[in-house]
């Protein structure tokens, strides 16, 4: 019998990403006994493919699958209520808003569920951020020691208790061995990021420098791995099309190929993985393949490199034309970031810990967010002047973009009322 025989665990999960974490946690709770699912909440325009959600389905086929718009998640707090443990499967935003959400819910009951949150990827460009804006949840998963040591830090200069975090790896990591054998003609992959790099002429090089390696390596597929098909939506907005460009590319280059088959399927053939800062990087190392972080374009947080300047698999174009097959990677390096040997059963008994002492209902629907939201002066002063929306991390922001919108718009008209505007375009020759 399993340590959490008879439990409720359910996850909300919005985004492809973040639904492959939310049901590697639940299949290893029901395995564990727990009886799961997985509530898919889809946002307006941005709806989950087929592919993406058979994706999800295919970690754990005996896990419930519901699918809702995002705009029914008050609708489902209250049977969210009755549940153990709920994962919280969500961008750092969205993790806050549906915390303030679920309090209404919960505010005239004895006990509430045991709330779950942990990261899909590697946190580099908001490492810390992510980690706060996640940090009321009663059980916060992180990759490894690096975040675990800032994570403490930050609540150490709050002085709050940290105790909540525990380090678990990276949840789509727990179920991969290493392989036992390199494939003969092994393909080369590399794996695209929806944003990174941002810059249409560093997108542009990139895909120069793969039809350089496919012209290299002629015995070897060299296959493009776009982030998702043109239909689909991610997270982050997707800046220029490389598929397009490598598929005319491909046209001269035999080898040069496209595919959209999940990652790991690829990386099982695959005898180099190359990506600028992709996690498929980490799936790649734990399954024992030469893996390269492109560095042609620098190392920097906003190309989110420098994640991996100790692994030793830092290299630019020329070097991996010349040897990509060759391992190069610091052995201890992937433990210390996310490729923890049982993190499975380090989240199942830290859940399994917490359930033993559910935590108790908040007492008013409008108490504030956690502290690791800011003081309580500052939330107390930002519900009172701009509602709970204010206490999302990105509200100030929104806030202010409407108001120079609106200030632009006034601008604009007062110009053409004053007979000036055409007059400007006209000398600054737009």
């Amino acid at each position: 019998m399993g340590s959490l025989q008879g439990r409720q665990v359910a996850a909300l999960a919005c985004f492809d990403s973040f639904g492959k974490t939310a049901m590697n946690l639940l299949r290893v709770a029901r395995k564990e006994g727990a009886s799961t699912s997985l509530h898919l909440l889809e946002l307006p325009g941005r709806k989950l493919s087929r592919r993406q959600v058979l994706e999800i389905r295919r970690i754990d086929p005996r896990t419930a699958i519901k699918q809702h718009e995002w705009g029914q998640l008050r609708e489902l707090r209250t049977d969210l209520v009755q549940v153990d443990a709920l994962v919280l499967g969500l961008d750092g935003r969205r993790t806050r808003e549906t915390q303030l959400l679920l309090q209404s819910a919960w505010m005239d009951q004895l006990r509430r569920p045991v709330l779950i949150s942990a990261y899909p990827g590697i946190l580099f460009r908001h490492q810390l951020e992510g980690m706060m804006d996640r940090s009321g949840v009663d059980l916060l998963c992180l990759n490894g020691e690096t975040d675990a040591q800032l994570y403490c830090q930050a609540c150490s200069a709050l002085g709050l208790d940290s105790s909540n975090a525990v380090v678990t790896g990276l949840p789509i990591l727990w179920s991969i061995e290493p392989r036992l054998q390199v494939p003969d003609a092994a393909s080369i992959v590399f794996f695209e990021q929806p944003s990174v790099p941002d810059n249409p002429i560093q997108r542009k090089y990139i895909c120069r420098r793969l039809a350089d390696l496919a012209q290299a390596w002629p015995a070897h597929p060299v296959i493009f791995k776009p982030r998702t098909s043109k239909i689909e939506a991610t997270l982050h907005r997707q800046h220029g099309e490389m598929a397009s460009r490598v598929e005319k590319l491909s046209r001269r280059i035999p080898n040069l190929q496209i595919s959209y088959k999940p990652s790991l399927t690829l990386l099982k053939k695959c005898g180099c993985a190359i990506t600028v800062s992709s996690t498929a990087a980490m799936e790649a190392m734990a399954l024992g393949v030469s893996t390269r972080i492109v560095s042609d374009l620098g190392v920097n947080e906003t190309l989110g490199n420098h994640y991996f300047l100790e692994s030793a698999a830092i290299a630019d174009f020329d070097s991996i034309i010349r040897d990509p097959f060759s391992l190069r990677l610091d052995q201890a390096w992937p433990e210390r970031h996310g490729h923890i040997p049982g993190g499975d059963q380090v989240f199942i008994a830290a859940l399994a810990s917490r359930l033993t002492n559910p935590p108790q209902s908040s007492e008013s629907a409008d108490r504030e967010g956690p502290p690791g939201w800011g003081s309580n002066s500052w939330q107390t002063y930002a519900l009172a002047k701009g509602g709970k929306k204010m206490l999302s991390s990105a509200g100030a922001r929104s806030r202010l973009v409407a108001s120079h919108r609106g200030r632009n718009l006034l601008r604009r008209a007062r110009q053409r009322v004053v007979g000036l505007w055409g007059l400007e375009r006209l000398f600054k020759g737009r």
